[in-house]
């Protein structure tokens, strides 16, 4: 699939390169008297939050975003316990202290009025209540850090219910948390070292737990890689010798019907009666369309079962077009159109509620591209701010959404409808009680992403099924995986085998008999004779029109876009202008800001060395040099003398450069001064340095060529009674906020 999919975008970019078209102009039609009910909770800035390790970053997000679901992970929490009670007494204590970033993340959801969905996976099991407690051998080879231990089912489901009844009982009763739900499962397709049905129990057990806390209490899993991710096996590539007969002893870990573990997961529910108030699984792709078909899919496999009430819940995804991870794409406008297209696609698809990723990261590589970056502050991973808290393009994007769709008081914005003359735009428009919002974003996947964005677009108006186009998918990978010869045309014959409509049949040919033709020549200086031809050849119409719109969607992303938006049955008297927020290249765009500025050019998206990291790296230095001051004042206040304070900032220079702090303390402390003073000294430097770091960083973040509010501008629109009609002009890879205000006069 793969294969004949990149060489469909490859035809269609060497045939744009004879027809390059001139900007077209899409007509686009807001009426303000055809609402669609009140904003959904989909279109929020919610978030999955994992690390928790920058408070600053969390205090920006929720002063300026409105999110309608907050997961959080108690991350690596649970295993560095030693019993129930010792459990017990950290969760509230120390985990949930008043000055801690959990604590925080508790009170802001509360603020919000938002769902705070918690739970423990992954690294759930800790020692106690490990099936195979003491077994820290490595389950994978390739992640040393997971061990059997930590991801075997719990020995007595009793006590894993327990634990789920003490957090949630907390949250609740002694938090105040009532918006609250809890979530079972993270990846555990391949996490879970046992079978599906020890993992339907522990889901079991937590569900009813929380409920017997309150049945208010939201529940619901399994959290799997993708929405058709299967429960992997003994078989399964990375998993170490020892796991793997762990596996065969238990007669296989895998479905034996092979199906997906979430459509598996739904029927156990149903058949055992368990409390289910949402599914969710986890989506890094760059096909946002894949989201319309996926929920869809997952909405059918809940009817089937009569589940009709259960939330479709997104809960882990980003931007990601597979690896190299970290990649330069992830810091631009790119992942700033693609994540409201993708929450637009969402919505066609049916899905209630979605959870961007906020930190999620992996650290072995994230740490090695700032090594080879020299500290750079763009390195392309997944975080909505860069290590500093430099907000990234995508922060924008939320931004932007929250503006249009953030109630005013206790009132939901409206949705109103939006008519276009195509979809390469999407548009997201609500009715507030200052104006007419309309959020817009051109997504187009840059360079070897927009291969397989086209070809995959394509293959949707084909006709082939999601399960028809997955089956194709999963026989070309096992044919990888077993190193067989000539698996795409093996795969091709049993594929189009198991067609019954003979414009499939036909379609599947023209498809894979492309690719093979043009795989193995070197020179494409043929591609718009033959694709001509082969085209010609084909007797279904609707194999045609698919040549034909691959060649119209490549024109149209290709260029910029001309837009006339007309505003009609406007129930107030609208403003002659328009307010207009723009992200793109040259706006609300600190990555560009950076690469624009870099002092020597280099092959990075976002630059290295430019005004951004320069002046975080200016930051930085003044910080330290800012809490040294600081610290020499409150030694002074105690009675040291200019002499001490010489030997300390020595002391300071020789423990920076050999990186040990441990020895400057008790260095210090044989020369006079006070171990508590030192200590004390020392703490206070710390929250120096990092309050001036952080009003530094949030007066970068101000910058106009950065801030969502430095692109704001005014248009000129033309007003006719009840109408309006705005021109504008849209790069690839923008987002706009359009604000028709109402007038004041």
């Amino acid at each position: 699939m793969k294969m004949f999919l990149s060489l469909l975008a490859i035809l269609a970019i060497l045939i744009m390169k004879s027809v390059y078209a001139q900007p077209e102009t899409i007509e686009m039609k807001v009426d303000a008297s055809k609402g669609l009910g009140p904003v959904p909770d989909l279109f929020s800035s919610s978030i999955w939050i994992v690390k928790a390790n920058n408070r600053h970053n969390i205090e920006r997000f929720f002063k300026e975003n409105h999110p309608k679901t907050i997961q959080f992970t108690f991350d690596l929490f649970l295993p560095k316990t030693k019993n129930l009670e010792d459990y017990k007494h950290k969760f509230k204590n120390e985990f949930f202290h008043p000055s801690g970033i959990p604590y925080l993340i508790a009170q802001k959801a509360k603020e919000a009025d938002a769902e705070l969905i918690v739970g423990f996976d992954p690294f759930t099991i800790p020692a106690w209540l490990s099936l195979r407690q003491g077994d820290l051998r490595p389950a994978f080879t390739h992640e040393s850090w997971w061990t059997i231990e930590q991801l075997s089912p719990p020995r007595e489901y009793q006590h894993w219910g327990e634990v789920v009844n003490y957090a949630l009982s907390f949250l609740r009763n002694e938090l105040g948390v009532k918006k609250l739900g809890f979530y079972v499962g993270h990846e555990p397709n391949w996490l879970w070292m046992g079978t599906e049905e020890s993992l339907f129990k522990y889901y079991e057990a937590a569900a009813r737990s929380a409920k017997s806390v309150s049945s208010e209490i939201k529940v619901g899993g399994l959290g799997p890689w993708s929405l058709t991710a299967k429960k992997e096996g003994a078989d399964f590539e990375g998993i170490t010798s020892t796991v793997a007969e762990l596996a065969k002893r238990d007669g296989g870990w895998e479905n034996p019907k092979e199906d997906p573990l979430l459509k598996s997961f739904i029927e156990y529910v149903s058949k055992n009666n368990v409390p289910l108030d949402f599914i969710n699984w986890h989506s890094f792709t760059h096909n946002s369309r894949q989201f319309v078909s996926d929920g869809k899919m997952a909405s059918r496999w809940l009817k089937e079962k009569n589940l009709d009430n259960v939330r479709i819940y997104i809960s882990d995804w980003a931007y990601w077009a597979g690896w190299p991870y970290p990649d330069d794409y992830l810091d631009t406008e790119e992942t700033a159109a693609e994540a409201i297209t993708a929450l637009f696609s969402m919505w066609k698809g049916g899905v209630d509620w979605h959870g961007h990723d906020f930190d999620i990261q992996v650290d072995a590589h994230e740490n090695s591209r700032r090594k080879e970056r020299q500290n750079a502050e763009f390195i392309g991973d997944w975080p909505l701010f860069t290590k500093h808290g430099i907000i990234k393009p995508i922060y924008n994007s939320f931004r932007a959404l929250t503006m249009a769709t953030k109630p005013a008081g206790n009132k939901i914005p409206e949705m109103l409808r939006v008519e276009s003359s195509t979809d390469d735009i999407v548009a997201i428009s609500t009715m507030k009680d200052d104006g007419i919002y309309v959020l817009l974003s051109n997504f187009v996947p840059k360079q070897e992403r927009l291969r397989t964005y086209i070809a995959r677009l394509l293959l949707e108006k084909s006709g082939f099924t999601p399960e028809e186009i997955n089956w194709i998918k999963e026989c070309i990978q096992e044919g990888r995986k077993e190193k067989k010869k000539d698996t795409l045309l093996s795969c091709k014959d049993q594929f189009i085998a198991k067609l019954n409509d003979e414009q499939k049949r036909e379609t599947a040919e023209f498809l894979i008999n492309t690719y093979l033709r043009f795989h193995k020549k070197s020179s494409f200086a043929d591609v718009p004779g033959y694709f001509h031809a082969a085209s010609s050849q084909v007797k279904y119409p609707e194999t045609k029109k698919i040549a034909s719109e691959l060649l119209d969607t490549v024109k149209r992303t290709a260029s910029s876009k001309q837009l006339t938006i007309d505003f009609t049955n406007i129930p107030f008297s609208p403003s002659t202008s328009a307010t207009v927020y723009t992200i793109d290249g040259n706006h609300s765009n600190a990555c560009r800001l950076n690469k624009k500025t870099e002092t020597s050019p280099t092959d990075t998206l976002c630059g290295i060395g430019g005004m951004v990291d320069k002046a975080v790296w200016q930051a930085d230095a003044d910080a330290n040099k800012y809490a040294q001051k600081k610290l020499e004042d409150l030694l002074l206040s105690k009675g040291y003398s200019a002499k001490d304070l010489e030997l300390l900032r020595e002391k300071i220079q020789l423990a920076k450069n050999k990186r040990n702090w441990k020895e400057l303390f008790n260095q210090l402390t044989k020369k006079g001064f006070q171990r508590k003073d030192i200590e004390m000294g020392f703490r206070k430097l710390k929250v120096v340095r990092q309050n001036y770091i952080r009003e530094q960083i949030d007066k970068i973040n101000e910058w106009k060529e950065i801030s969502l509010e430095g692109s704001k501008k005014t248009e000129s629109i033309d007003v006719t009674k009840d109408t309006a009609t705005l021109n504008i002009s849209m790069e690839p890879n923008s987002v706009f906020l359009i604000v028709l205000n109402r007038n004041s006069k």
